[in-house]
């Protein structure tokens, strides 16, 4: 209960408004966004001509208060004539600021108001396109940048999603190598702890003295926190899981995957015993005391088209799991779908999928 007459004090700094979902305090729905940016763009400009002295000093106050309390300009006293060439010059190096562009939009707004002085109105309208240029600028540095980039790594998901749509049935290992070199995250979410990329066709050991034999993994990374090496071995989404039947409901895995399992714990133990020399000193910081490898290979909603298949399949995968993880490549990027989802992103629909089984 509240009691009566008490007052309701809002701390100042409580309600945010941003564009950026994560420096707002709360959530906008579609109209909200127009109505923001609104209130950004142009609603300070409504109002008459007798306004505009009253513009140019909240556009010049707006950008001495950036100014003086920006990090690049630390230890620069703005106050001083004779500091202005120094300021200048380090605000040039960073162009890519919101500072630049604070710096800017005074500039002009002092332009404007000396060519209004003098009476020279084109000299005036030509720094007031210019305010409001440099103006926009600030606030899509402040305000949209972030979320502009956001919606392109977005999009990076969404293009991968696509890639797979119609590469299902590619049977070009290179393709999937090139194609996961430019999209390394992807494979970071088969783990459930972040990853740090380190290379890919990674040397991890076993060349001879005649440099013959080095063993070239498709990928290399590193637990973030504790630099435990994680080792990817590619194969094609149309490798096979498994082969024929060896007695009744029984089905072994593969050469291929098989194969596949053991070449990964071959460069597995390459690294464990060589890695101070496949690093070297000037190598990034990785640890190998017991490396988890992966392997990405084979289609199961494809394959696995019988519970006594499936469960063939499991319990080769599982007795693996200790030291190698086997993934298709349709769980893989299911669990990228999922992501997409989680944000709300939405690809183009995809064809069909010629290897998804059907009931009739």
């Amino acid at each position: 209960m509240v009691p009566e007459g008490a007052q309701l004090v809002i701390p100042q700094g409580w309600i945010r408004f941003a564009f950026h979902p994560l420096k707002s305090t709360g959530h906008f729905f579609r109209h909200g966004l127009g109505w923001f940016a609104e209130q950004l763009f142009v609603t300070d400009l409504i109002g008459g001509k007798e306004k505009m002295s009253a513009s140019l000093d909240d556009i010049e106050a707006a950008s001495n208060q950036a100014l003086n309390a920006s990090a690049l300009l630390k230890g620069i006293d703005l106050s001083k004539d004779e500091n202005a060439k120094e300021a200048i010059d380090v605000l040039s190096a960073h162009r890519d600021s919101a500072e630049w562009w604070h710096f800017l939009s005074g500039t002009f707004a002092s332009i404007v108001r000396d060519a209004i002085g003098a009476g020279d109105a084109e000299q005036a309208a030509w720094a007031t396109a210019c305010v409001e240029r440099c103006r926009s600028m600030v606030i899509f540095k402040e305000h949209l940048e972030e979320v502009v980039w956001m919606g392109h790594s977005a999009a990076r998901i969404i293009q991968l999603l696509s890639t797979w749509d119609v590469n299902r049935q590619n049977a070009d290992e290179l393709f999937w190598q090139a194609t996961f070199k430019e999209q390394t995250y992807a494979l970071s979410q088969v783990f459930a702890v972040p990853l740090v990329f380190i290379q890919d066709n990674a040397y991890v050991g076993g060349m001879s003295i005649d440099r013959k034999n080095a063993k070239l993994l498709d990928y290399l990374f590193s637990a973030e926190f504790s630099r435990e090496a994680v080792l990817v071995e590619l194969k094609t989404p149309m490798t096979r899981l498994l082969a024929a039947e060896y007695r009744t409901g029984v089905h072994p895995p593969s050469a291929d995957l098989a194969g596949a399992v053991v070449q990964a714990l071959t460069y597995r133990n390459h690294l464990m015993r060589e890695l101070t020399f496949v690093l070297g000193d000037r190598g990034p910081k990785v640890t190998a005391f017991a490396p988890k490898c992966v392997v990405v290979a084979g289609t199961g909603t494809a394959e696995l088209d019988t519970d006594a298949k499936r469960r063939s399949f499991e319990l080769f995968r599982s007795n693996c799991s200790k030291d190698v993880e086997i993934v298709t490549y349709d769980e893989l990027f299911r669990k990228l779908e999922v992501l997409a989802n989680l944000f709300g992103l939405k690809r183009r629909q995809s064809p069909p999928d010629p290897t998804r089984q059907t009931t009739p």
